[in-house]
């Protein structure tokens, strides 16, 4: 544990230090209309959804476009989603397609810039369990939203981010509620 604070310290600052620096110089993704790029974090769950599920993964990746005569940028995302089943052998998993709009805050030349971001999609939510050698699986696709913000770090040729959103997924019943913490990059 202790050796991965460490390095957790390390990669920090070697990420402040490249921004600081690039804060003197030009960004090559800042100016482009469209990026690419991924993530990944911890995947929350809340209300309902966190009596029976334990903290769990997720992974994507994404498509950004801003249009030169708007301040809003648009991002499409899929991502995968994975949470264990409290108590018993099994999992929650979820597939996303989701667009969103990203408002950037702040200082349109700065190298740390605030940001809101919020959406729709469409979720394929699987429910899988194992139990006295007995098999059981269910899986829906049903519409939600989300909502959140983060900082976006820009640096030299690409950016990093990290954010936070409220999911909020129409299911059957009570929603399926969970909150991603994520790092990710584009370029």
């Amino acid at each position: 544990m202790h050796r991965f604070f460490g390095r957790f310290a390390t990669a920090a600052g070697a990420l402040l230090i490249a921004a600081t620096a690039q804060a003197q110089g030009t960004s090559g993704s800042v100016g482009k209309s469209y990026k690419f790029g991924g993530d990944l974090g911890a995947a929350v769950p809340l209300g309902d959804f966190a009596d029976g599920a334990d903290v769990g993964y997720h992974i994507g990746g994404l498509f950004e476009y801003t249009p030169k005569s708007m301040p809003v940028s648009w991002r499409g995302e899929l991502a995968y989603n994975h949470n264990g089943i409290s108590d018993i052998d099994g999992n929650f998993s979820m597939l996303n397609l989701v667009g969103n709009a990203v408002m950037p805050l702040g200082n349109k030349a700065g190298s740390i810039r605030p940001y809101v971001i919020g959406g729709m999609g469409v979720y394929r939510v699987k429910a899988s369990a194992s139990f006295e050698g007995v098999d059981v699986s269910q899986s829906d696709t049903k519409f939600g939203l989300n909502a959140g913000g983060g900082l976006s770090f820009h640096l030299s040729g690409f950016e990093t981010f990290v954010e936070t959103r409220f999911n909020s997924i129409f299911t059957e019943g009570s929603k399926t509620n969970f909150m991603p913490f994520t790092f990710g990059f584009k370029f």
